[in-house]
């Protein structure tokens, strides 16, 4: 695990020393005669930006599915602990509300990660987070989305009463 944490290291600078080296070492030899000097040069300088710009788009892909991924497993979670434990009125009310201000676009994550964590903090008293109890996203709830689900719950439920069971 050291070593495999050494090469990353290793590559990491090798890939920062390659980005900033081959673009001077182009730009150098361009007061050169050399032409194909110059062309083997400017063809790795490109392809060097190209593959960096592909892996950190990659990484952000990762990234967005990590995050995307682990809000979802809390929404189903607690979601599923709430209506083993008879609180089908309060999950059908914020699953509403959930559905009604999640607003998908392509621009940006439209605060899914917030939208999750307010619904599972007004479902539940005892919310389950992650595998280990504490992923990144929730830590970003702002506290205002804490003390709405709060208020929220203190609230009479938005469900009528004829409303429960009738699925």
């Amino acid at each position: 695990s050291e070593f495999s944490h050494w090469l990353c290291d290793s590559m990491l600078v090798l890939i920062l020393i390659l980005v900033i080296a081959l673009p001077v070492a182009w730009l150098v030899s361009e007061f050169q005669q050399r032409t194909s000097l110059r062309i083997t040069l400017g063809i790795c300088a490109m392809a060097m930006c190209f593959l960096v710009a592909v892996g950190i788009g990659s990484l952000d892909r990762l990234n967005s599915n990590i995050w995307y991924g682990t809000a979802s497993k809390d929404l189903i979670e607690n979601t599923i602990a709430e209506l083993e434990a008879g609180n089908t009125e309060r999950v059908i009310a914020e699953l509403r509300a959930l559905r009604d201000k999640l607003q998908p676009t392509y621009e940006n994550r439209a605060d899914y990660d917030k939208l999750v964590a307010t619904y599972i903090y007004a479902i539940s008293e005892s919310p389950t987070l992650g595998e280990r109890n504490n992923p990144q996203w929730s830590d970003n709830v702002p506290e205002s989305h804490r003390q709405w689900a709060d208020q929220k719950k203190a609230e009479p439920s938005l469900v009528p009463e004829h409303a429960s069971g009738s699925f």
